[in-house]
């Protein structure tokens, strides 16, 4: 009888050591793969080869908007990129930030429009400013 108990209390102990070795195997597998596929996605670096071809300041029905185009001098895709627009005021001190996702990836070469809104309504104007920088920033 208890041999019949410690064989069966072995088999339990061994299936249990495979299944965590298992176990600890795939988080390990899922972990270098999310890390591998995250730093493909948030690929800050790139975004910082990301030119910003030409930009202009543009008043419509009271929405202050930055219209531009910026180009991909990289061998990669750049994906999500954040084009930031940063308003001053004519002291030179920051007054507002604006931003716009590039959604999708900007392939190597490739050039992309874009149209930063930087608010504005009847109601709630863009705030006062003179001047203002465009960049680009990763997400």
């Amino acid at each position: 009888m208890l041999k019949h108990l410690y064989a069966a209390l072995s088999k339990i102990g061994t299936g249990l050591l495979y299944g965590i070795g298992i176990g600890i195997t795939g988080v390990a597998l899922m972990y270098f793969v999310s890390e591998h596929m995250m730093a493909s996605v948030w690929n800050q670096t790139s975004t910082k080869n990301l030119q910003i071809v030409k930009h202009e300041k543009v008043e419509r029905e009271d929405q202050t908007l930055v219209l531009g185009t910026v180009r991909n001098d990289t061998t990669e895709a750049i994906r999500f990129a954040n084009v930031e627009v940063d308003l001053f005021d004519s002291a030179g001190k920051f007054v507002e930030q604006c931003s716009h996702v590039l959604n999708g990836s900007v392939s190597p070469g490739e050039e992309r429009n874009f149209k930063v809104v930087c608010g504005g309504c009847k109601d709630k104007p863009t705030v006062q400013h003179s001047t203002y920088k465009v960049r680009v920033a990763g997400m």
